[in-house]
């Protein structure tokens, strides 16, 4: 349960080796592709484009051929093939076949589209001509008579129905008029009419609405008693032929779905290949291909080596090396799956850093241990842990979130159990420790020892961390190494004396803290004098302030952690008080109804604001008093990229 150690991979070989070796790494979904340089030791220059023998690439050549058949899907109106059913196997078909498979499909959804469209200008053309006859007919006006006027000009044509208001608004004090036709898809057909001494500044007015004017004039010729049907004729004609074109792609690939769908699986498994050779190197057939894989997994990617690319280089880096170059590693964490689920609470605070301490496994102990001795109610536990579990099959909340806020409401049941609560009543069931209505000593003394144990947990974690650094100096001397723990213990030590002694606290510990003290505060001169300069070595000033408020924060840290034993007699009030508001309505008329009802609200506001309260009060001491101790964070999560496509691939 940690950091998963990682390492650099470059595979140097031809390409359709490198290919199917993608492939099987697409599998294993352990590879995060890199740019050359990350991983293997070169030259800038020789990585560049320019004269240079190897040539990079950052654009996935099927990008487009994909986008192009998802459009073709989206036209005919059917369900995408499913990507699990799509071959993991590397396609036979070149670029050049796929490309010109894909673009033969997309050609003709686009022949049938621009077809369509052209045709559904002319139904509209037809429409506006059979719906100004119709108002000829009505006013028992010529057809060529009024086309033919002398001092009058009409106009035909469609506009949005927001530009059909401004162009509206601008008739009524513009020598316009506007008569709309027919209304539909979010566009409006007009007629309008106005002076032909005005058309020039009419037209100007026309192109600000974007009219798109329609020429009726050719419909018109010889006009006779028929033309009304004729054109009703043509219009139905038109819709026929629309509603063929429309209804084309779907037949067509009802015809050859088959075959399309191998099209498209071919197009999106070499679409994944590419998005993990996307960073890739060429020199001339030869790819050079380098990622990030975690460690454990190197001896099945070496398998696969062998069996797919007997003439594929396998060049491999540990991780220390990368990290001496400046390379920042991607985290990855492996965690069983009772800790999984807090992953995402370490997460609100930062990902670990490659190589630093894990702290998921304490933080999944500690934050239901300290959130149940907060709220510590058998029924308040229970309603909360349903809670999550309803609103988390609603969609509501996220699923790692309800799973901790369920196992928190589980650990609040065990706590009520302890203290004797339910629903903050203490007489129902008897207390397994103590009650905090009755037992606050015992709760404030019980959260100062929590306390001490976890901030010492935090202090060990960073002595092991600067272990492993290397840096002995700054772990034996310094504020949060073995000095300052010991002083932490003897500080925690004689205060309990102090406290609990009429004698005070004992000269000998005083001593050693004295001791300790100068230790600390001299910490940096005895690195020096021990072990030689460092590399992050403060100054005098700076230093002795950091000791200062390291020792101090040992006092508030550990003062921090009543706040435990403070929120469980705040719960145990609160549900106190709830129940004496309820007994003063009990008398009142009807008091049993609204008895209930403040029972029934008190309990929801108690399990969802002062749940709310614990919850961020729980983080805190998570985030401020603990991980202030060793952890800095700033990790980024590990990325391979995998047969499914994801958006930041």
């Amino acid at each position: 349960m940690a950091v998963v150690e990682m390492m650099g991979m470059s595979l140097i070989g031809p390409r359709q080796e490198i290919e199917a070796l993608a492939a099987e790494l697409l599998t294993l979904g352990n590879f995060e592709p890199v740019p050359l340089e990350f991983a293997l030791e070169r030259r800038p220059a020789s990585l560049s484009s320019g004269g240079a023998r190897i040539s990079t690439f950052q654009k996935n050549p099927y990008d487009e051929l994909l986008e192009k058949l998802n459009y073709v899907w989206r036209e005919a109106g059917a369900e995408f093939p499913a990507e699990q059913a799509c071959s993991r196997d590397v396609p036979s078909l070149s670029w050049e076949e796929c490309s010109q498979q894909v673009l033969d499909v997309a050609k003709k959804i686009d022949i049938w589209k621009k077809r369509a469209e052209d045709l559904e200008e002319e139904r509209e053309k037809l429409m506006a001509a059979g719906a100004f006859l119709d108002a000829l007919a009505s006013a028992d006006r010529d057809v060529e008579e009024t086309l033919k006027t002398r001092y009058l000009s009409i106009t035909f044509g469609r506009l949005n129905v927001e530009n059909y208001k401004k162009l509206e608004e601008m008739s009524a004090v513009m020598p316009l008029l506007v008569f709309p036709v027919v209304a539909e898809k979010g566009y409006v057909l007009v007629i309008i009419f106005c002076s032909r001494d005005y058309l020039e500044e009419a037209e100007k007015i026309f192109r600000t609405v974007y009219l798109k004017e329609y020429r009726l004039g050719d419909l018109f010729e010889g006009a006779g008693a028929n033309l009304r049907e004729r054109l009703r004729e043509r219009q139905f004609d038109s819709e026929r032929a629309i509603r063929a074109l429309q209804e084309a792609p779907r037949n067509y690939l009802g015809r050859r779905r088959k075959e399309l769908e191998r099209l498209y699986c071919t197009v999106y498994s070499l679409q994944r290949v590419y998005a993990l050779c996307q960073k890739r190197g060429e020199m001339s057939d030869i790819f050079v291909l380098s990622g990030v894989i975690p460690a454990p997994t190197l001896d099945r990617v070496a398998e696969q080596v062998e069996r797919l690319g007997p003439n594929t280089l396998l060049l491999t880096e540990k991780g220390t090396e990368l990290e001496k170059r400046g390379r920042q590693l991607p985290t990855l964490l492996k965690n069983n799956f009772l800790v999984r689920t807090f992953q995402e609470i370490v997460a609100l605070y930062s990902l670990p850093s490659y190589g630093e301490t894990d702290p998921t496994l304490i933080v999944a102990l500690s934050f239901c241990l300290f959130f149940g001795f907060m709220f510590g109610d058998v029924g308040h536990g229970f309603l909360l842990a349903a809670g999550a579990w309803w609103l988390a099959r609603k969609g509501i909340l996220k699923k790692t979130f309800a799973s901790v806020i369920q196992i928190a409401g589980v650990y609040a049941m065990a706590f009520g159990f302890l203290y004797g609560s339910v629903f903050g009543s203490e007489e129902i069931l008897p207390s397994l420790w103590t009650s905090p209505m009755h037992g606050i000593s015992d709760l404030i003394q019980t959260s100062l020892f929590v306390g001490v144990v976890f901030l010492s947990m935090g202090i060990i974690i960073n002595i092991l961390a600067l272990k492993r650094e290397g840096r002995t100096g700054k772990m034996l001397f310094d504020s949060e190494g073995v000095a300052g723990l010991l002083f932490y213990w003897t500080a925690a030590v004689t205060a309990v004396i102090a406290f609990t002694s009429d004698r005070g606290a004992p000269k000998p510990l005083l001593i050693v803290l004295g001791l300790l003290f100068l230790v600390i505060l001299f910490s940096s001169i005895l690195e020096r004098l021990f072990f030689g300069p460092q590399e992050k070595d403060e100054g005098g000033v700076v230093h002795t302030f950091t000791v200062f408020h390291d020792l101090l924060s040992f006092l508030s840290n550990t003062a921090s952690f009543v706040r435990l034993a403070a929120f469980a007699l705040n719960h145990a009030g609160l549900s106190a008080a709830v129940f004496m508001l309820s007994d003063m309505v009990h008398s009142l008329p009807g008091g049993a109804l609204f008895r209930a009802a403040i029972l029934v609200l008190g309990n929801i506001v108690i399990v969802g604001l002062e749940g709310l309260i614990v919850f961020i009060q729980t983080l805190r001491l998570e985030y401020y008093e603990f991980f202030s101790k060793f952890y800095h964070g700033g990790g980024r999560p590990f990325a391979p990229v995998t047969w499914n496509e994801k958006k930041q691939d």
